[in-house]
Formats: structure tokens, C-alpha cells, sequence
């Protein structure tokens, strides 16, 4: 699933890319994916310009010049993608916006888990978006952190990942951070000491701030708005390096699940 580095890599490409263009036509071969209707949707953006590209979370804004919003979250493997309309379809193409100069915002999902959501206005959307907690890199500091680690006993990674808690992390980012912070992602929130809160907190800056200067990780689906790959995974510190060397201490990564999520740790070096 893209994470914040992939979804803000995206935001920057689209706003870059289609800012100012007007809305021609909308259409999809997946009805359910566009809510609350496709019918209700066109006729709120026919004509409109887009004004606005925002992100929070995983979860991008689109602002149209009549005051309405679309939202669009890709789940687990969705991809946003600005192309001419004259071409190719893209694979699991879903979702076109026809858009003026030519151009075509495209949402490709091979699974139908993302959608697009249509907010009617800047007090529905602070609602929606009131569900999910402070994000890196924005709005949450150290001493929020600490005070939401400290209050739980919940696993660290599970804590980690949960976007109503603390928005933008997933399983890429916290598997690197726990291991450059040297912690167990077993263990609970509430017994890691001031320091190594303090410790984590940077990992996750660091992790996050390189997922965005290589702009994502391409290590499955994801793709940028240019239809280009990212490089984080080729920098990936033990995320889905089951049985390789460890960078540090030489111990092989393993290969656990916490939370339902497959997790790579190494043994030594986070006990």
C-alpha cells in the first residue's frame, strides 16, 4: 500500500502536472468506486477547474474551483496517472478524468479496493478527515509521540500503523525505523524507554524524509503520477530482505507477522 512518501510524491506530481486544467467528462467501468454515484460526481465537476491538490495521510484531495473535493485513497495497490489522451489504456484503468490540453488523470486499481469520493464542501471534509491522527513530518512532535506510545500496550509496530492514531506510516517505513532505532516490533509501546522513543521518532523522520527524496518504493505496485517508479526499495534497511545479511551486524533478517502484517527485523540488532 502506498505510504505518505509515495502519496505525497504523487500529490507533487499532480500538482505540477494538472493544476488549472478544466473537467471535460468523467467515466469508469467500476461504478462503486466513485461515490456516492458517477452521475452525482460528473455533474459536480463538468466545467470545473482544478484548483487545489492536497494530502493528508493516504488520503489525497483534489479542490475544484466550485468549491467541491474530491477525495482519492489507493488502498493497496491503486495508481494516479497523468497521460495524453491519445495514449494507450493503462492497465486496470478504472477511473478517467478527461481534463482540457489534452491531457487524461487516470486511476488504475487491479484489486477495486481505492476509491473516489465526492465532499461537497470544507466542513464535511475536516469531518472525514478528523479520523485520522497527526502526521510526521507535519503536526505530530516528539512530546505527542512519546505521550501516545507511553499511554499504550499495544505492540510498537501495530501502534505505528495505525492511521487514526498517527497517520502516514506503513509497513515499509516502520520496518526500517524499529530497525534503525535497534527496536523489537513486538514489543509494547509503553515499555520503550524516553530515550529510544526519542530514537524512533528520528528513525521515522529519516526513513521517511529518503522514501521521499528517492520519491516511493516501487517494490510491488506502486508507480508515481508520471507512470515512473520510485527507488526507495533499492535503500531498504531490512523490509522484505528475509534471510540476507544484516547491514550492521551480518545476523540474517527474519521474517515474523505482527499485527497480520508480514514484519522484517533482525535479532540482534533489535532485541
Amino acid at each position: 500500500m502506498p505510504e505518505l512518501p509515495e502519496v505525497e510524491t504523487i500529490r507533487r506530481d499532480l500538482k505540477s502536472l494538472i493544476l488549472n486544467l478544466k473537467v471535460l467528462d468523467i467515466s469508469t467501468d467500476s461504478p462503486k468506486q466513485v461515490q456516492p454515484s458517477l452521475k452525482e460526481v460528473k455533474k459536480a465537476l463538468l466545467g470545473r477547474k482544478i484548483k487545489d491538490i492536497k494530502r493528508r495521510s493516504k488520503v489525497l484531495q483534489i479542490f475544484f474551483s466550485n468549491g467541491v473535493i474530491i477525495l482519492i485513497h489507493l488502498k493497496l495497490n491503486g495508481r494516479l496517472l497523468v497521460r495524453d489522451k491519445s495514449d494507450g489504456k493503462d492497465k486496470w484503468q478504472h477511473i478517467t478524468l478527461s481534463l482540457s490540453n489534452d491531457k487524461e488523470l487516470r486511476f488504475s486499481d487491479s484489486r477495486k479496493f481505492g476509491w473516489w469520493k465526492l465532499i461537497k464542501n470544507k466542513e464535511e471534509l475536516e469531518k472525514v478527515l478528523s479520523d485520522f491522527g497527526p502526521e510526521f513530518l507535519d503536526d505530530l512532535d516528539f512530546e505527542k509521540f512519546k505521550e501516545i506510545l507511553s499511554s499504550t500496550r499495544r505492540n510498537i509496530k501495530v501502534i505505528l500503523m495505525d492511521q487514526k492514531v498517527m497517520s502516514g506510516v506503513g509497513n515499509i517505513y516502520a520496518n526500517d525505523a524499529l530497525f534503525l532505532a535497534g527496536i523489537d516490533p513486538r514489543r509494547t509501546a509503553d515499555k520503550i524507554s524516553s530515550d529510544e522513543i526519542k530514537k524512533l521518532f528520528n528513525a521515522l523522520e529519516k526513513v521517511l524524509k529518503a522514501g521521499l527524496k528517492y520519491r516511493g518504493a516501487s517494490d510491488q505496485y506502486y508507480l508515481d503520477a508520471r507512470g515512473q517508479k520510485g527507488s526507495y526499495q533499492n535503500h531498504f534497511l531490512v523490509y522484505g530482505k528475509t534471510g540476507q545479511k544484516c547491514l550492521n551486524c551480518q545476523d540474517k533478517i527474519k521474517r515474523i507477522v505482527v499485527g497480520g502484517r508480514g514484519t522484517f527485523y533482525c535479532p540482534s540488532c533489535q532485541k
